[in-house]
């Protein structure tokens, strides 16, 4: 039920063959970014002054190797679409990992950025800022938390869960003399890539290099409810780390009744339960979204803490 398909994906292997477009019925639009073959909406735009070949060699000349990436190099986009330094049009189906909502040179985004650059850029946290305050009000208004902790990336947000739990859990146990301090994860799991993050990913890829990793990790299967009561009731777990909606390990959701268990053990313990659900993004009305997925989990389940992240500046990542 498509009007217009692209035959071949963005990201291959082996030879490319001509872009072929088929069309049907009248063409849908993309983010008011109309869809129809270029030659019969406007012309493609200049190619760059060095070519993706170039860029590719130089790439790995002077960066850290640190991704497998396609042989695609993307110059510019607008809305849906992306450009290569040869002027070759791909749909964007990755959003940046979820986190372009409202495509590529979005106006009222655009306007947004330039009005706030005008007014005051980055100050840090060392000084308060109305911004920060409105965006944090906001959230608190459309959702279970009381309070909000803004981050870089979903890996910080992660660093900083670890943090909380701990601390909360000495804070909680005075008379402890060694309070909980480990932690469980699950089967198929990612977290991120700093050292703590990466301790809770299960994914051995991941791991290996960086091993030995933060001890006190314990990797139970996705959705077994009768292991994770047994080892939270052992008193030692200061959190569990559950993502509702697994992304890399495979688009798994977790039953409703798989994680009211975990909020029932964590209750009857003490440990935090901690919700790293990064790939939940936000579209144009993005409050909305978040305020129906939190309301719909606060439902289900009470939450410590919940991270959100990618789309939920529509562009800038922020946790």
């Amino acid at each position: 039920m498509t009007s217009l398909q692209l035959l071949n994906p963005l990201v291959f292997a082996g030879k490319r063959s001509p872009r072929v477009w088929t069309t049907g019925v009248t063409p849908r639009r993309c983010l008011s970014v109309d869809v129809r073959a270029r030659d019969q909406k406007m012309p493609p735009p200049q190619a760059a002054a060095v070519g993706s070949q170039e860029v590719m060699e130089a790439e790995k000349r002077v960066m850290v190797g640190t991704y497998n990436r396609p042989p695609v190099v993307i110059a510019s986009g607008k809305g849906c679409k992306l450009y290569d330094p040869e002027g070759r049009e791909y749909l964007d189906l990755m959003s940046g990992i979820a986190v372009n909502a409202l495509g590529h040179g979005d106006p009222d985004w655009i306007r947004a950025v330039t009005e706030q650059a005008h007014v005051l850029t980055h100050v840090s946290n060392v000084y308060y800022s109305i911004p920060q305050v409105e965006l944090a009000k906001r959230l608190v208004a459309c959702s279970f938390a009381d309070r909000v902790f803004f981050s870089n990336s979903g890996t910080e947000a992660n660093e900083a869960a670890i943090k909380f739990a701990r601390k909360f859990q000495r804070f909680s146990n005075p008379e402890k003399k060694e309070p909980a301090t480990e932690f469980i994860s699950f089967t198929n799991s990612f977290h991120g890539r700093t050292m703590g993050s990466v301790a809770l990913t299960s994914k051995e890829h991941y791991r290996s290099p960086f091993e030995p990793l933060m001890p006190g990790v314990t990797f139970l299967e996705y959705g077994n409810v009768q292991a994770a009561r047994k080892l939270i009731k052992s008193g030692k777990i200061a959190a569990v780390f559950v993502e509702p909606i697994q992304g890399e390990g495979g688009i798994n959701s977790a039953t409703k009744e798989f994680l009211q268990s975990l909020r029932g053990a964590c209750d009857d313990s003490g440990s935090l339960l901690v919700f790293d659900e990064e790939h939940i993004y936000l579209q144009m009305k993005c409050m909305g979204k978040l305020a129906t997925f939190v309301c719909y989990l606060a439902g289900v389940i009470i939450i410590h803490l919940i991270w959100e992240s990618r789309g939920l500046d529509i562009k800038l990542v922020v946790s």
